[in-house]
């Protein structure tokens, strides 16, 4: 394993953890200390996730333009503000719906900034291995929200405070591997070679939408991407946390073991792809285990016992292994690397412009229909999407460009 790729671990690892952290504590702090109504949770979760939609193309653009290690070190110091500003609100005992909402949606825009970099990056430093090297950074990503999630379940014993300050600690510290990366863009390799001159930067962010729109390989997985963002985050992020807390009446560790246990099963798949070295009918695995998760969403509608409910989330988590694994390699070894960040923009734009309007909506049918019956939504949503694209495209067939 190379230096590059080690301080790039590293680095993915102090962003990770502490994020993991804070899945489990942001949706603590709104249904737990706050108690928010389950409307005013899906709106909490949908106000965070904006940013994104609104920046993820213009952050692909700077990724593809500008230092990308820079960038990263920037970020990841200036993402920890968010943090340590809620651990002060919390300790003081002046945290309310709205300054928790307004240090979270500042967290998102700097996130928003630091991810496309980050993912373009990873070819960089992978070399020809790149389904491997996705594969093993998803490994690592899910560990690290696992041990994220570790941290949540001492919530009760050392008080949010602490967990907050320590979050912003791990962002902070993630700039010295951050340092240790390659300097410099594809774009600024490219022009060094006399292969590439600046163009005007709406006509290289369309130069990406179409790169997009008009490939075989890219458009049918970014359009599940796309569902998988509205239907099935959106029930991860709003229903899960709601059911704990109005089915079985849990409060933080309860979310952290429900968020653990599906974060398992998503390791345990990515461990056992790195063993057989990725998936060569990567269309059909994608497509498969989004109707997998279909069914597992349907079976929570009927009110599992709590030890049932947690093995769902745990089962639920196998095929998300299959489905983040398989849509960021199509996405990676299908981008050409002079716009590799805005390609892989636009992939993380169709996870998050489903997320804030699948949470709302999310929020609103828990709402009316409770948590359980409200879970079979996404479930008819995400199957009527894979099998529309199913049978407008070739996807199906759709095999790796490259081998692991």
């Amino acid at each position: 394993m190379s230096r590059a790729l080690k301080a790039y671990l590293a680095a993915n690892a102090a962003f990770l953890v502490p994020g993991g952290l804070q899945t489990v504590l942001f949706p603590w702090l709104l249904v737990v200390v706050l108690a928010e109504s389950p409307e005013r949770v899906g709106l909490a979760q949908m106000l965070t996730q904006i940013p994104a939609v609104v920046l993820l193309l213009v952050a692909g653009l700077l990724g593809d333009r500008f230092d990308q290690r820079r960038i990263l070190i920037v970020t990841s110091v200036l993402v920890a503000a968010s943090p340590l500003a809620i651990a002060w609100l919390l300790a003081a005992h002046r945290l309310t719906f709205d300054n928790l909402i307004a240090l979270a949606v500042f967290g998102s825009i700097v996130g928003v900034f630091s991810g496309p970099p980050r993912d373009a990056m990873l070819s960089r430093v992978a070399g020809e291995r790149i389904q491997f090297t996705v594969i093993l950074v998803l490994g690592l990503q899910f560990l690290s929200q696992i041990i994220g999630y570790g941290f949540a379940l001492a919530t009760d014993l050392v008080g949010g405070p602490l967990l907050f300050a320590l979050a912003a600690a791990m962002y902070a510290l993630g700039a010295w591997p951050c340092a240790l990366l390659p300097r410099g863009s594809v774009n600024d390799d490219e022009r060094a070679g006399g292969r590439a001159a600046p163009r005007h930067a709406l006509a290289e962010i369309l130069a990406g939408l179409r790169e997009a729109a008009q490939s075989e390989r890219l458009r049918p997985a970014l359009i599940l991407t796309l569902a998988l963002g509205s239907f099935f985050f959106g029930a991860f992020l709003v229903l899960l946390p709601l059911i704990v807390r109005d089915v079985y009446h849990g409060g933080a560790s309860d979310i952290s073991l429900v968020f653990g246990a599906n974060m398992i099963g998503t390791v345990i798949v990515i461990a056992v792809l790195m063993h057989r070295g990725g998936v060569v009918r990567q269309g059909r695995a994608f497509m498969l285990a989004l109707l997998f998760g279909c069914v597992l969403l349907s079976l929570l509608a009927v009110g599992p016992p709590r030890s049932m409910f947690l093995l769902l989330s745990f089962v639920w988590g196998l095929g998300g292994g299959f489905t983040l694994t398989m849509g960021r390699t199509i996405v990676q070894e299908s981008a050409p690397p002079e716009m590799s960040a805005r390609l892989l923009s636009v992939y993380a734009l169709c996870t998050s412009a489903g997320m804030p309007i699948g949470s709302l909506a999310i929020g609103y049918a828990a709402q009316r229909l409770g948590p359980l019956v409200a879970a079979l939504l996404p479930a008819i949503g995400m199957a009527t999407t894979v099998v529309l694209v199913g049978a407008t495209s070739r996807f199906w067939h759709l095999e790796a460009k490259h081998s692991a």
